[in-house]
């Protein structure tokens, strides 16, 4: 054997070596890609069922109040009720600001949604994942 067979087979190994890279790579980020999607849907999920709770919980509030003998129409019941919308919505605005300040630059383009309209697109597009996730 001649020095251009060992060169030709040294590049050959080089050749199939970055080549198998590629595709690791590749194969890789398509998993974290898909990982970082199921990961938003359990998130909003979640935030879902937080909120859910905390409506209960607000709901019992004003209950109580019309059981102490607190009209609907009085001051004080609407403003607890308004301070209760105010209290989940900022906690949505808050909830959907973290989630896309939590990655790093690269993921950016990955993320579907930017306020928590979009973010219920989203997780309604991927309804079944959900459904999974909380079952």
């Amino acid at each position: 054997m001649n020095f251009e067979q060992y060169a030709l087979y040294l590049l050959t190994f080089i050749f199939g070596y970055i080549t198998c890279q590629t595709f690791y790579f590749s194969r890789a980020t398509r998993i974290s890609v898909r990982l970082l999607k199921v990961l938003h849907v359990i998130s909003l999920s979640m935030l879902i069922k937080c909120i859910e709770e905390y409506s209960y919980a607000g709901t019992q509030k004003l209950t109580t109040l019309l059981k102490c003998g607190v009209c609907s129409d009085d001051e004080i019941y609407k403003k607890t009720a308004r301070l209760h919308e105010e209290e989940v919505e900022l906690f949505k605005n808050r909830s959907i600001a973290t989630i896309i300040a939590m990655h790093p630059d690269y993921f950016k383009p990955v993320i579907e949604f930017e306020d928590w309209r979009t973010a219920m697109v989203f997780l309604n597009s991927n309804k079944k994942i959900a459904q999974t996730f909380l079952s």
